[in-house]
């Protein structure tokens, strides 16, 4: 997994002016080129609920985490619902610790009749250290569109149309 993100800006909530829209006021897009480009797909800070007994932040959750933000490109590229059916590969580069922001970054990084496959980079600020971040850990994930019923179905062609996400999944 080449070309993962190297910088993330931060936005401050007071960058935004008062009428921002929500995100959910802004449809997902299912173009190529959206979806192939790394994109951040969730922002989280990891908490003392999310420990293992030791005190380190459990890699389940991580990988929860990393399910989640890749999810947010398969649906786009779905188009509707999706469930994780494998994990091709995760990495654990380097430990995540209590108070730190985590962003997950995700791409597209195949899609075949039925299944989705993406990418997803794992980047770590400190608290301790804002101004540094850290990858943490990489996976590959792979998806599959199903329809109301659970069941798979195929994908719909690959289009610039925007998709409104609280429609009816297909």
């Amino acid at each position: 997994m080449s070309d993962r993100p190297t910088d993330q800006p931060t936005v401050q909530p007071s960058d935004q002016p008062s009428d921002h829209p929500s995100p959910i006021d802004q449809p997902l897009t299912a173009s190529p080129e959206k979806l192939h480009a790394w994109q951040l797909a969730l922002r989280v800070f990891a908490a003392p609920a999310d420990t293992n007994p030791y005190g380190d932040i459990f890699g389940g959750w991580l990988l929860s985490q990393a399910d989640i933000a890749a999810a947010t490109v398969a649906v786009a590229r779905a188009q509707g619902r999706v469930a994780t059916v494998a994990i091709q590969s995760f990495q654990f580069l380097a430990p995540v610790q209590v108070g730190d922001l985590v962003d997950l970054y995700a791409r597209l990084q195949a899609s075949g009749k039925r299944s989705v496959t993406v990418d997803v980079s794992i980047w770590a600020r400190r608290a301790s250290k804002p101004g540094q971040t850290r990858e943490v850990a990489q996976g590959r994930l792979v998806f599959v569109a199903v329809d109301a019923e659970g069941k798979s179905r195929r994908l719909p062609p690959l289009a610039d149309a925007p998709i409104d996400p609280l429609a009816e999944p297909l």
